[in-house]
Order: C-alpha cells, then sequence, then structure tokens
C-alpha cells in the first residue's frame, strides 16, 4: 500500500480526466485476476464474488483526483506534476482500496463486493460519471468510504449518523460600473470597496445565521483591477457556501442576494450574484453506522470518536447515500508535526493508517 500510495502521490492527475491514474489502478486490479471496468474520465470498478449469493451487495469507494496545489511538503516523495498535488488524501484512499483488494482477491467476503475507484471528487461530480458502470446497477446494496483527516490522531475514526458533511454549493458575485480616474473616487463606485464590503457582510451574515445552524459562505477568488490609477470598471468574486439543510441553504442565499444588492445600490454599481449548485449533504444511514460503530468499538487499539457536529466539508459520496444506504468516516491521520488541515499545499498524513483503512473496508465487505 506504501508503494501504491508514494507512485500516485509522485503522479497526481486533477479532474475528471486520470488517463495514468486509471490505467495505474485497472493494471493493478487486473494483475490480481480480478474482472475490471473501466471508462475514460468515469472510474474503475471491480466485483469480487462473495460466499454468499443471498448476501447484500456491498460497495466500497475510493476518489483518485488530485487538487491544482503546488506541493511544498518536502517529503522524498512529493510530486513530480507542477501544480498538482494529492493534499486530500486520496492517494491514500486509493492506496487503501488496493491494499483490501488485495486481500479480497486471495480470501473472498461473505458478501459480493464492488471496488469503486472514482474521479472527479473535488468539483467534477465524478460520483454521478462511476454510477453509471455495469457493475453498479443494483437494486439492493450497501455503500462505504472512508476519509483521511489530516488534523485528527492517527487511527482515530470519526463516526456520525445522519448528517455527516454539508451542503455545498459555489458563487459567482460579477460587479460593474463606469470605472474611473484613480484621483477621483468621489465620481465612481469602485467594484473593489463593494468586495471588501460584501465579504465583510458574508462574515457577519453567517456569524448571524449559524447562531440557530451552522452555515459558511467563504470567499475565495478576487478578480478585480489591473493597474494602480484606474478605478476598474468590473470585478468577480467566486466562492462556496456550505450549509446543513435546505432550510439553512435556503436562508442562506436570500441573505445573500440581499448582501450584493444593497451594497451595489449604495455605491451605484451593478450587482449580480449567481449560485451554482454544488453537492448534496453526506447523509448516513443511522442503523449502517450504528452497527459500524458497534463492530469498531469492539477493536482494541483502535479510537472510536462520536462527532456532535457535521463537518462543513463536502463530497459527492453523497450520491451513493441517495441510492443505498450506508456510511462515510473520518479517518485520523495526521502525519508527525503537521498542523496543516486537507488542501494545505504542506499537509503531511501518517501512512501507518493505510492499514487500518484497508482493515475497516475488510470489515464492511464481510457483511455488518
Amino acid at each position: 500500500m506504501v508503494t501504491h500510495r508514494r507512485h500516485l502521490h509522485r503522479h497526481p492527475e486533477v479532474g475528471i480526466e486520470l488517463p495514468d491514474t486509471h490505467a495505474y489502478v485497472a493494471r493493478t486490479l487486473t494483475d490480481l485476476g480480478l474482472d475490471v471496468e473501466t471508462h475514460p474520465a468515469a472510474g474503475v470498478t471491480a466485483r469480487v464474488t462473495g460466499t454468499d449469493p443471498n448476501g447484500v451487495v456491498s460497495i466500497l469507494r475510493a476518489d483518485l483526483d488530485a487538487l491544482p496545489v503546488t506541493e511544498r511538503t518536502g517529503l522524498d516523495f512529493a510530486s513530480e506534476t507542477p501544480g498538482a498535488m494529492h493534499a486530500c488524501g486520496h492517494d491514500l484512499h486509493t492506496a487503501m482500496l488496493l491494499g483490501a483488494a488485495k486481500v479480497l482477491a486471495d480470501h473472498p467476503p461473505r458478501r459480493d463486493t464492488v471496488l469503486v475507484f472514482q474521479p472527479g471528487e473535488e468539483s467534477d461530480r465524478g460520483a454521478l460519471a462511476v454510477l453509471q458502470h455495469a457493475s453498479l446497477d443494483l437494486a439492493a446494496a450497501t455503500a462505504f468510504a472512508l476519509h483521511v483527516h489530516a488534523t485528527a490522531d492517527p487511527g482515530t475514526v470519526l463516526c456520525r449518523p445522519d448528517v455527516f458533511m454539508a451542503f455545498g454549493d459555489w458563487f459567482t458575485i460579477e460587479l460593474a460600473g463606469p470605472g474611473g480616474h484613480a484621483s477621483q473616487p468621489h465620481l465612481v463606485g469602485n467594484p473593489i470597496d463593494a468586495a471588501g464590503e460584501i465579504t465583510a457582510e458574508l462574515r457577519r451574515v453567517t456569524a448571524e445565521l449559524s447562531d440557530s445552524e451552522l452555515v459558511v459562505a467563504t470567499v475565495t477568488e478576487s478578480r478585480i483591477g489591473n493597474t494602480v490609477n484606474v478605478i476598474p470598471s468590473s470585478g468577480r468574486l467566486r466562492g462556496t457556501i456550505r450549509s446543513l439543510s435546505p432550510q439553512s441553504r435556503s436562508s442562506l442565499i436570500d441573505r445573500m442576494h440581499q448582501i450584493v444588492a444593497d451594497v451595489a445600490r449604495a455605491l451605484e454599481l451593478q450587482g449580480d450574484l449567481t449560485i451554482h449548485e454544488g453537492y448534496p449533504a453526506v447523509v448516513n444511514d443511522a442503523a449502517f453506522t450504528g452497527r459500524l460503530v458497534e463492530q469498531l468499538e469492539q477493536l482494541d487499539g483502535l479510537s472510536v470518536a462520536r462527532m456532535t457536529e457535521p463537518s462543513m466539508v463536502i463530497e459527492d459520496f453523497a450520491y451513493f447515500l441517495q441510492r443505498w444506504p450506508g456510511a462515510m468516516v473520518y479517518l485520523g491521520a495526521r502525519g508527525a508535526g503537521n498542523t496543516s488541515f486537507n488542501h494545505a499545499d504542506d499537509v503531511v498524513y501518517d501512512e501507518s493508517v493505510l492499514t487500518i483503512g484497508a482493515a475497516l473496508q475488510l470489515l464492511v465487505a464481510d457483511g455488518l
């Protein structure tokens, strides 16, 4: 598993088109004697026949894609692909499932098990593409996935029934005005001023709404102006929103529209907010999660922590859980000295958790 992980870490691919990663995974599974289904930009799956023909099929999913991040970990197996890095830990997920695949190929589980390797998790809804595989044309199944957590203690499993991860959407705010000379700011509205006021208002409103249920609205990109002596005529902000229910999502979006309209009007600019629908919430089946926790708590050397609040991270494993009952869990994987969360360019994970992750997948494959 370490060999797999380090190969993938050195050669990350971003997005939905991952030809080298697809080929590596498919070749590894084929060498194990498994029947492999692979499609360009739609992932790799393989089905392992279980010993109980009447059992419900178990689906185990790992994601394949990296992030458009320039790595600065200093690891001796750091990314060799400029501008790409496995900063979220998907390389560990894939290595864990390849390790589980090796065990399952030699020791079939009780339940038929479909191993799913999915591209495009970060922002391309890759789950929807891989769910079209013939091996996933299933009326009855359970689905399981895990996600490494960069700041949790190695080996700690963080579980939660019901809403585990948030609804997530993206937004774009376009600002437009006449533009003007930098010496006469009193004559024209400045999109830079508007961007600052909008960002501040988003912080205030999300804090207010979070008194009843946590919401997030984060500006992550600003493109305004290109010279020192011109008030720009246009600008664009982009970012993400997170919520835990359709009601809180709707309330947040309504307030965002109001903020953009009010700020733009006050500065005599045109302001438009567009919401780009993102991922649904990851909702764990309570019964499945309960059985899983019961099993995990019986294992020596494993710490199980119950999350009191959902994570505000988003994940397109949500689409699997809309179709079948199952769960996602966090697996603590903080590397020595690491203080960064997932997605940071200097995040380091503890490879010792590869064995624990594979063991969790094998546990589920054998049936809860």
